[in-house]
């Protein structure tokens, strides 16, 4: 049954007005995360699971309510909604050298479902973004770290790499990104804090967002198969001189909804402060509308109930509702020192 929560405006991305603090907006969340019954359509990509037997089976982190919303809109717009063939016709779409920048075998699906069964939105949208990995070189952001694993390549390269390592590894000084923990159907936590933003250099900071995006996914991959990540946004310190550049925040939101589409399962903003509400005023206008409904403000009581129902809140931090103090995160030994599929102190946990 799902979960009634009353709040303000926990959901769908609506901040609450001035004076509406105690008002009782209603919504409704639903208390089930369990996967879809349907499996992914066959295709003729290679498996990563067979090719990695200690990867578990990919879970459909779809529900059956998200499938049917989907069927409905795509017939309101005229469209057919069939996921095995949509996929098919993707893959067939794209050339030899596209196929090469595949995120995973699954990329096809996300992209047609996240355009409603729309075949040629889906195949334009999937071409721009394989485009964008090869241009943006997300492969090479995912490796720069593992220094064994690129012990092969020219010297030339190694020291590309050794670059783009040392910008990232600026970039994370602060621990503005990283990810931690997971959810309690075992989706990687990735905690943003705005309030410790150490640059203003918008290229960087978009390269050291793929690596944490590319990274939860990783740990979410490898620790429950689902294909999503949760988002935790803390606004401990911030000001709105923390506030990025316009330019930023539309090019954060560019790569989050048109190049990794069905990926975030839900992001919470923890106790935003007042400040935060003429910022939210002027980029929301900016967010997609399926992207707002997995937007959940957390304050209060309320928020402390979706935190606690979502997530193991003894082993989250306090801006998510944790119940208690984490060992202090060290960019040095998340970045150098943890395996690019493990969230930090995941290791200790597991010990």
């Amino acid at each position: 049954a799902p979960v009634l929560l009353r709040s303000r405006s926990l959901m769908r991305g609506t901040y609450p007005s001035h004076g509406e603090e105690q008002s009782s907006i209603s919504c409704c969340v639903s208390s089930s995360n369990e996967p879809s019954a349907w499996n992914s359509p066959p295709h003729t990509t290679t498996n990563d699971h067979a090719n990695n037997p200690h990867l578990p089976p990919i879970i459909d982190d779809c529900s059956e309510l998200e499938h049917a919303r989907r069927i409905s809109i795509a017939k309101s717009h005229g469209h057919t909604y069939d996921e095995a063939t949509g996929v098919q016709d993707i893959f067939n779409s794209l050339t030899p050298h596209e196929l090469k920048f595949l995120a995973d075998d699954n990329m096809p699906l996300r992209h047609y479902r996240a355009e409603k069964g729309n075949l040629i939105e889906a195949i334009r949208k999937i071409k721009c973004t394989l485009r964008w990995r090869e241009l943006f070189g997300v492969e090479d952001i995912k490796r720069c770290f593992d220094t064994k694993g690129n012990a092969h390549l020219s010297l030339e390269k190694q020291e590309e790499l050794r670059q783009l390592a040392d910008t990232i590894a600026h970039e994370n000084e602060t621990g503005k990104i990283y990810c931690r923990g997971y959810d309690k159907q075992g989706r990687a936590i990735l905690y943003l804090t705005p309030g410790r933003e150490n640059s203003t250099n918008e290229l960087n900071n978009m390269k050291h967002l793929v690596y944490h995006l590319e990274r939860a996914i990783a740990c979410t991959r490898r620790h429950s198969g689902r294909e999503k990540v949760c988002i935790v946004i803390g606004y401990e310190g911030f000001k709105l001189s923390n506030a990025p550049p316009m330019s930023t925040t539309k090019h954060t939101l560019t790569i989050l909804q048109g190049h990794y589409p069905e990926r975030m399962f839900r992001a919470y903003i923890c106790d935003p402060p007042l400040v935060f509400r003429t910022f939210w005023s002027v980029i929301r206008h900016f967010v997609d509308p399926c992207t707002l409904e997995k937007i959940a403000f957390c304050s209060g009581k309320e928020g402390q109930t979706l935190l606690e129902r979502d997530f193991d809140v003894d082993m989250t931090e306090r801006q998510a509702g944790g119940q208690r103090d984490l060992r202090r995160f060290s960019s040095r030994e998340f970045l150098f020192a943890t395996s690019f599929d493990r969230t930090f102190d995941e290791k200790y946990v597991e010990e």
